[in-house]
């Protein structure tokens, strides 16, 4: 899996994980995984992001429990919400992640690696690459939008 699709995926486990805050559970964020132990009312799931050929989200134990049935409908709806579809459709484009990291390569090419929102992000997100990729160059930059995509002012 690439790096970009790792961040992605965390953010979307990360929003579904809001939605489950919001309905009374308790989420806990497992390390070095796309995974989250949820907790209600004494009943204990695993949300986990299941690779190919499955690739969607899934709640596990797999058992026939009404509580399981009421955190797996919080999910889909979770997916369903626009913010989740939008930074999935469009990961590379979106102007809410203004702040871009690109690993610079030969011949004037690069290579977006990941988007922020702020630039302290960015810059804590680059200080962990330079550690574990200390001869590859990259740069922050702020991606402004297409102004084709901008409305016109004017109206014209």
């Amino acid at each position: 899996m690439k790096h970009r699709d790792w961040l992605r995926l965390n953010r979307e486990g990360e929003r579904i994980c809001a939605a489950i805050r919001q309905q009374g559970y308790h989420c806990c964020k497992q390390t070095r995984r796309l995974s989250w132990k949820v907790i209600k009312e004494g009943h204990s799931y695993m949300l986990t992001w299941l690779p190919a050929p499955v690739s969607d989200w899934s709640v596990v134990p797999n058992d026939s429990n009404p509580a399981r049935e009421r955190l797996l409908s919080i999910v889909q709806g979770a997916k369903s919400d626009k913010g989740v579809e939008n930074l999935s459709d469009n990961p590379t484009g979106d102007s809410t992640y203004p702040w871009t990291i690109v690993r610079l390569l030969p011949n004037a090419q690069r290579y977006i690696i990941a988007r922020f929102h702020n630039r302290q992000d960015a810059s804590d997100h680059l200080r962990f690459l330079h550690r574990f990729m200390p001869a590859a160059e990259f740069e922050i930059f702020f991606d402004v939008p297409d102004s084709q995509n901008r409305p016109d002012p004017e109206g014209k």
